[in-house]
């Protein structure tokens, strides 16, 4: 299959063979907020997840405008406007994405780069293979605020490294570099920026000749206690509500 492209304000598509790019684009809390806006990412989603000719889905986070400053601003403006039902689509869109990833019948790669938020790297545990690029930082901005880690990290951190880390990584540090990450285990691939693409594409292409039915049966079978995250993620939310109210 040759290259195939389809592009606008909010995300674009890219397919190469049985791999497809889904980059988000745009003002992500704006993106967040507008719920047409948030629909139309799950839709692309959707629509690549039920695609019989794709295997793999590349989901780029690259470019979607989310930075440190935007985050802090966000959430001081919903306190102080005491108005928490922006903070709640936030966080209900976060997890929409990262149980779509699971529950997708094809593996999901996720690419990430610049000052980044720690729900990124939720985003990337989520994933089936994680790729960062080199001069990435994931910070624990929610420290900043006096608020909660967002994208299921403690429920990520605690089963691959135990709890003592979740207290080591999300409490006691202030941010997480792409090389400790790596070194740590929670993603999988630090690759210059200008890499990140091709590197995914790379990764994709190793399962090009695997039939669509396997991939999707043995991921299946892999994630089969998805229960487990959808309940933490749903248990996460109430928490976050409840640290928010107190500010009220």
């Amino acid at each position: 299959m040759t290259d195939q492209q389809a592009c606008d304000d909010i995300l674009q598509i890219e397919r190469r063979g049985r791999a497809a790019l889904l980059r988000l684009c745009g003002d992500f809390f704006q993106n967040i907020k507008d719920l047409g806006r948030r629909d139309r990412v799950l839709n692309a989603f959707d629509s690549l997840s039920m695609d019989k000719d794709i295997s793999v889905i590349i989901l780029s986070t690259a470019y979607c405008g989310v930075g440190v400053e935007e985050y802090v601003r966000f959430f001081r403006e919903q306190l102080e406007g005491m108005e928490k039902q922006a903070a709640h689509r936030f966080c209900n869109a976060v997890n929409q994405v990262m149980l779509e990833m699971v529950r997708s019948g094809k593996l999901v790669v996720h690419t990430c780069c610049g000052d980044m938020l720690t729900f990124f790297l939720g985003v990337s545990m989520a994933a089936d293979y994680s790729i960062v690029a080199e001069d990435s930082v994931f910070h624990n901005s929610y420290l900043d605020i006096g608020t909660l880690p967002k994208g299921g990290l403690p429920y990520f951190v605690s089963r691959k490294l135990g709890n003592r880390a979740v207290y080591e990584l999300l409490l006691a540090e202030r941010e997480l570099s792409a090389q400790q990450a790596l070194k740590l285990g929670l993603v999988d691939a630090v690759v210059p920026k200008e890499q990140m693409e091709e590197a995914a594409f790379a990764y994709a292409a190793r399962f090009e000749n695997v039939s669509p039915r396997t991939i999707t049966g043995t991921k299946r079978l892999t994630n089969w206690c998805i229960r487990d995250l959808e309940e933490y993620l749903s248990y996460e939310n109430k928490q976050m509500m409840k640290t928010l109210d107190q500010f009220g």
